[in-house]
């Protein structure tokens, strides 16, 4: 039965026997291969360091180092490469070895066409599957770095509309510690982003009607009413009273607490500019 190469082929044949090496070379050659060959282990080393050929088939038994040797030092430099191990009689505790370390498959001598055919195809299936693998985690890893970089994107997206808000955002963790405190807070509130960020709690900062709804949503986890605006007056650190508007939210992931989040807006402008409209009328 006649071997049949779906693409042209690097093959490497190490083998101590001429006869062998010369019946390989014509049998594969005439199917396509490009066959080399070594007739030692050291040679045939070297030879495969300077090629890379995908398949070899070597020798167990040969003087120097052995068909074992070989396939670990083969292994070392290309762990993809596949390793066919041609046995004699007698030879199978290290056939068996021989697969442990990876080898593809083994032949017994002599060679038939036909053994020789399946384990080239096995060979080749093996290459084929490791080329798929290799491309579906190549695919794999541009979607996670894609899906990464969409995800900071966004996340730097987000950031700089709290951080530019005029409005003042303020985020706390499930105890009700400050973790976000923009620029729009420090406006009304007066604080710097060092004195509030993960030193103060919301009891800090709130209007005692804001902290206890807000205390009993994250103690509770329950959802209170915050969403509606309402006005509030905001003690601001140079004792002035800041009037606002409120809105706000505890935070949940997957039914836990995780969190809060209130929204103040500076009405003082507004204010101003309706007293100056009714002392104007």
């Amino acid at each position: 039965k006649r071997l049949r190469a779906i693409n042209m082929s690097k093959l490497l044949v190490i083998d101590d026997e001429e006869g062998i090496r010369r019946m390989l070379t014509f049998s594969l050659s005439s199917d396509g291969y490009e066959v080399l060959t070594a007739p030692g282990g050291e040679e045939g080393i070297e030879l495969f360091k300077a090629e890379s050929p995908p398949i070899v088939l070597t020798d167990i038994k040969m003087p120097g180092p052995d068909g074992i040797e070989v396939l670990k030092r083969i292994k070392d430099l290309d762990p993809d490469a596949e390793v066919i191990m041609i046995t004699g009689h007698g030879d199978m505790d290290l056939a068996i070895e021989a697969l442990k370390l990876d080898a593809s498959d083994f032949l017994n001598k002599p060679i038939k066409d036909e053994a020789l055919s399946v384990a080239l195809k096995r060979a080749e299936q093996r290459i084929a599957i490791k080329e798929k693998l290799k491309s579906y985690t190549d695919d794999l890893e541009n979607m996670v770095q894609i899906a990464t970089e969409e995800v900071k994107r966004r996340s730097e997206f987000q950031n700089k509309l709290i951080t530019t808000s005029n409005d003042a955002i303020i985020a706390t963790d499930e105890k009700g510690t400050v973790v976000i405190y923009n620029r729009g807070a420090e406006n009304i509130f007066g604080y710097a982003r060092s004195e509030i960020i993960r030193k103060v709690t919301i009891e800090y900062l709130y209007p005692q009607e804001l902290v206890s709804q807000f205390a009993a949503g994250l103690a509770k986890g329950v959802q209170v009413e915050l969403s509606e605006w309402q006005e509030v007056s905001i003690g601001a650190k140079n004792g002035e009273a800041v009037p606002t508007r409120f809105s706000g939210s505890i935070l949940f992931a997957e039914s836990e607490v995780v969190g809060s989040v209130g929204f103040f807006q500076d009405l003082r402008e507004i204010k101003r500019l309706q007293e100056d409209l009714i002392t104007s009328e």
